[in-house]
Parts: C-alpha cells; sequence; structure tokens
C-alpha cells in the first residue's frame, strides 16, 4: 500500500512540473521569448527565422557579457545598429516574474516592465511601478533587489543619467519607492 502511494505521489509531482514547463523560469528562457517589439534583434527575418532564434543565438554569441541564472540577470552589448540588454527578474510569491528590461542604443535608452502569462508578454510597469516613467532610467540590479531611478537629461547628442531620485526596492511582491 505505502508502494503505490509512493508511486502515485511521484506521478502526481511529475504532472504538476510538466504543466509548469509553459512557464519560464530563467533569464535564458524569458530573453528566447522576448518579442521584437521590447527587443529587436538585427538580422532577424521572421518570414525565414521563426521567433529570430537563428537571430537571437548569434546575438547571443557575439554580445552576450553576463548570464547570472542565480541572481536572475542578463546583460549584453551592442554595436552601431544592435541594441543592448539588461533585463533583471523579480520573482513574486506566486512564482510568477515581473521582467525588467533596459534597452540601450547609441543615444537613448528605455525601460520595461513586463508580465509574460498564458504566452503572451504585457508592459505592466504602469501599474506595478510607483512613479514609473518613461522619462527616468532604471538601473537594474545584478544582486539584490533594488532598483536604483535616476532623472533623464538629454543633451543635443545623447542623454545622460541625471540626479538620483529615489530605490525602487522589491519586496513581498511589490516595488516601493525608498528615498
Amino acid at each position: 500500500m505505502r508502494i503505490k502511494l509512493l508511486i502515485l505521489l511521484i506521478c502526481l509531482s511529475a504532472l504538476a512540473a510538466g504543466a509548469q514547463t509553459g512557464q519560464p523560469r530563467t533569464v535564458r528562457e524569458f530573453f528566447n521569448l522576448l518579442p521584437q517589439k521590447y527587443f529587436a534583434l538585427e538580422g532577424c527575418e521572421p518570414a525565414k527565422d521563426r521567433n529570430c532564434e537563428k537571430a537571437r543565438r548569434e546575438y547571443v554569441e557575439n554580445y552576450l557579457e553576463v548570464e547570472d541564472k542565480s541572481n536572475g540577470y542578463w546583460k549584453s552589448g551592442c554595436d552601431g545598429a544592435q541594441s543592448c540588454l539588461t533585463m533583471a527578474l523579480f520573482k513574486r510569491p506566486d512564482r510568477t516574474y515581473i521582467v525588467a528590461l533596459k534597452v540601450e542604443n547609441e543615444d537613448l535608452s528605455t525601460n520595461y516592465f513586463l508580465e509574460y502569462k498564458n504566452g503572451r508578454w504585457t508592459d505592466i510597469g504602469a501599474q506595478s511601478v510607483p512613479k514609473f516613467s518613461r522619462n527616468n532610467i532604471y538601473e537594474l540590479p545584478r544582486e539584490g533587489t533594488t532598483v536604483e531611478v535616476f532623472a533623464r537629461n538629454k543633451s543635443d547628442a545623447a542623454e545622460e543619467k541625471g540626479e538620483k531620485l529615489y530605490d525602487l526596492v522589491w519586496k513581498n511582491g511589490k516595488f516601493s519607492v525608498k528615498r
């Protein structure tokens, strides 16, 4: 009887694990699903390259600088045509994630706070990040869960990081402002 119960528990555990495989858990898995809308890959030809898989592989080969799986952090470089990417995962108590992105090119950076749910990406910055503004620069952490927020100063040629405004502190599945 105990063996049958043990086998049943193992089977139920395997089923539960299989049901979760559709939800990404690592920075690499999120990167592989990231749509062109949020991070454009140079050389991606959707008609010939499903989900830009070839372009993704080439980007990782040429530009990946840091893939820190244990901290949920990714940093990859760029050149004149290809944007840079920084990504940090913020795990919620329900085991889902907020995926924070900083996409940079020669003269501009854009930050996103995204959610991936049921195969769809949603920009949730305005709903999930207090005082969220596209006019701010969000420095994503490799270690810890505090996001430094800076004003964006624009000069004639490019943008510059201005004065520090506040910290966004991640705790219990939410961001809060700390001055």
